[in-house]
C-alpha cells in the first residue's frame, strides 16, 4: 500500500507539535550518533519533518513514520507521557512495530490514534 505523504501535511500533534511533512530522499542519511540512516526527523520548534529513503518499502515507511513521529514528540516535549520517558531507541522500533501491527499502514488519523495509546493528549 503506497502511503500518502500529503495527508501528513501541517498535522496538528498532541503537546502542541505539527507534522509540516513527510518526504522522500535519495540522499544518504546519518542519525544523530553518526551511524548511517533510513529515516531522519527535523524538529524546529514545534513543527515536525520526517523524511524517509526511497529504498524503503511501503511498510518500512509505515514503521519509520510511527517511530519518528513518536521519537520525535518525546524527545521534544518537555514532559512525555510516563510510559515513553525513558524510552532508548529499540523502544520506539518495538512500539512503531506493534502500531502497524495494530493499526496498520501510517495515515494520519492512525498516527494520532497510536500517540493517544500511548498517553499523549
Amino acid at each position: 500500500m503506497e502511503i500518502d505523504f500529503e495527508s501528513f501535511i501541517d498535522l496538528g500533534l498532541p503537546g502542541g507539535f505539527v507534522l509540516a511533512g513527510v518526504t522522500e530522499s535519495a540522499e544518504s542519511m546519518i542519525d544523530a550518533a553518526g551511524r548511517p540512516a533510513v529515516a531522519k526527523t527535523i524538529v524546529e520548534g514545534r513543527a515536525m519533518w520526517i523524511i524517509l529513503s526511497v529504498s524503503m518499502s511501503d511498510l518500512e515507511q509505515s514503521i519509520s513514520i510511527y517511530h519518528e513521529v513518536l521519537e520525535g514528540l518525546t524527545v521534544g516535549m518537555d514532559v512525555p507521557p510516563r510510559n515513553v520517558n525513558d524510552f532508548l531507541e529499540h523502544d520506539f522500533e518495538a512500539a512503531a512495530v506493534n502500531a502497524h501491527a495494530q493499526f496498520g499502514f501510517a495515515t494520519a488519523e492512525k498516527v494520532i490514534s497510536f500517540l493517544h495509546t500511548l498517553g499523549f493528549q
